[in-house]
């Protein structure tokens, strides 16, 4: 049984399931998550990324919801006895998921393990105490667990973009000029990240080109501006392509990463998250090449900060200056080489094999 509640990791399972599939092929795989996991050749029970919501408000607005589907995935675990449960990242959903089925015996592998280095660390002993099995996108999050959750198995299988890379990455021209806006995967970050982007595209050059890249109709939807073309399903055909990118925090800068695609990051929630995150996030960064680099590789506007003047002047620098452009790119190619070649899916679809045969 999978669970992925989010666009990127119904991408990362679906690669996996693929994997497993191809390593035993009498497996059979049900459970909630995405387009992506059911064209691997999942039963899905539930499309749980079209649920997906950000924030501490949005999250309490939709409680009962979640909450009912939390309880219909627990029932169907237990009328299938599944010989593991695999959850993929989502970790408010699958952290409360994997202690119900710890208590029914049923075993529990984690793929791409929570952040709490950044937001929660006390989650640790938790993990070690419901989880049997911890597999890790980052390097450093295996020392973590170590010095955290010393029980805990774990494993770091490498990050998912590095295979996709081999299919899809190098070849591909830059255009001069060409800015790639990536306002957000969901609706309500799309809301808060959009006004903030649209703004920036009236302060930089008439010759600056421009193009968003939504995941789905709706944010596509919201993405108008007369200089801006909007390309639905296309974001890493055009990381391949563009000067610069101006994104939203979270899975889009590793992909930036990945492609060597120069960026600036840009987030907004909602005032109420914003200051419980404040309380509660110990890392000094939001951006994640800037969290395994350790310091400040791309520029971060955040919350407060996000004020379009401020951008739109960093990006004209770096829009005009190859070599502020080409010295971000070696800093990112520092951190792409620090999270393992290809094979990570299938070094997944391994362990996981291999813990169900324990």
């Amino acid at each position: 049984m999978f669970i992925a509640g989010e666009a990127s990791g119904d991408a990362h399972a679906a690669e996996v399931i693929k994997c497993l599939r191809v390593q035993a092929p009498e497996i059979q795989v049900f459970g909630a998550g995405g387009p992506n996991m059911k064209a691997a050749g999942m039963e899905l029970l539930l499309d749980l990324t079209e649920h997906a919501v950000v924030g501490l408000v949005e999250v309490l607005k939709n409680y009962g919801k979640f909450r009912r589907i939390f309880w219909d995935m627990v029932r169907e675990a237990e009328n299938r006895r599944p010989d593991a449960v695999v959850l993929v990242d989502f970790p408010g959903f699958n952290l409360r998921f994997a202690a119900q089925m710890k208590r029914r015996g049923i075993k529990v592998i984690y793929c791409i393990s929570p952040q709490l280095w950044a937001w929660h660390a006390s989650r640790a002993k938790q993990i070690e105490r419901d989880v049997d099995l911890m597999l890790t996108i980052f390097p450093f999050e295996k020392d973590w667990y170590a010095r955290h959750a010393p029980k805990l198995r774990v494993e770091f299988v490498g990050h998912p973009f590095a295979e996709r890379m081999g299919d899809e990455g190098g070849g591909t021209k830059r255009e001069e000029n060409l800015v790639l806006l990536l306002p957000g995967s969901r609706v309500r970050e799309v809301a808060k990240i959009w006004p903030i982007i649209k703004q920036i595209v009236d302060k930089l050059p008439p010759d600056t080109k421009f193009v968003a890249a939504a995941v789905n109709e709706p944010t596509a939807a919201m993405i108008k501006h007369p200089r801006v073309t909007v390309e639905l399903g296309k974001a890493h055909e055009w990381m391949q392509r563009a000067t610069l990118a101006i994104t939203a925090s979270g899975t889009a800068t590793m992909e930036c990463a990945f492609y060597d695609c120069p960026m600036i990051v840009v987030y907004k929630v909602n005032w109420l998250t914003y200051l419980v995150g404040r309380m509660v996030v110990t890392v000094n960064w939001l951006a994640m090449p800037n969290v395994i680099a350790g310091r400040a590789i791309v520029p971060e506007f955040i919350q407060h900060d996000a004020k379009p003047d401020r951008i739109a002047a960093v990006a004209r620098e770096l829009l005009e200056n190859v070599s502020k452009r080409d010295a971000m790119r070696q800093e990112l190619a520092v951190v792409v080489n620090a999270l393992g070649g290809a094979g990570a899916s299938a070094r997944a679809a391994q362990l996981i094999l291999s813990t169900m045969e324990r």
